[in-house]
């Protein structure tokens, strides 16, 4: 099978993962949402005056919005590395129809870049969504995990970068040959 026909594939592929996996998404970020300013707004503050086994009430409500919230996000995060995959493969064989082939490696590598990128988004966004309640369990355990973020985020995205490396040498390496051809042809 020619690449310019798994490309034709890949984007139907993409098209009817987008179809399935976005709706999921947005019910499920709704909730999630919903669930998050509910317990920020709402039964956080009404909570603040008491204690359930001396424990303070708004360190168990948030620990079980931290959980509801994270069983959502991981709905949500299958989606969206479902659409991931699909996009890659598109992209995979979209470039390489230029070229006429793809290989198996090179369809991996743009998984691999892909997923890294959207891995580093999705972490960041559900950080900045978990830190207040972080906060509320205890802020150093905020701190470290920032921490932990930042240095996972610098690997991941240096991985993803890597993964990227031989599209960027064929697409120099074109582009040096046409420079050289001009000077020839001059």
């Amino acid at each position: 099978m020619a690449a310019s026909e798994k490309a034709r594939e890949a984007y139907l592929k993409a098209v009817r993962e987008i179809r399935d996996s976005v709706p999921k998404i947005l019910i499920n970020v709704g909730i999630a949402v919903l669930i998050w300013a509910l317990t920020r707004y709402a039964f956080i503050p009404i909570s603040r005056d008491y204690l359930l086994f001396n424990i303070p009430l708004p360190q168990l409500i948030g620990l079980v919005m931290l959980i509801a919230v994270a069983i959502l996000i991981l709905g949500v995060i299958r989606e969206i590395l479902d659409i991931t995959d699909a996009a890659a493969a598109y992209a995979a064989y979209t470039i390489g129809a230029v070229r006429g082939e793809v290989a198996e490696e090179e369809l991996e590598n743009y998984r691999t870049g892909f997923r890294g990128i959207v891995y580093v988004i999705i972490v960041v966004l559900v950080f900045i969504l978990f830190r207040d309640f972080l906060n509320i369990l205890h802020p150093l355990l905020s701190a470290v995990l920032l921490i932990v973020v930042v240095i996972w985020a610098v690997l991941t995205l240096m991985r993803s970068g890597r993964a990227f490396s031989g599209l960027v040498s064929y697409y120099t390496e074109e582009w040096a040959k046409r420079l050289e051809s001009r000077l020839q042809t001059e």
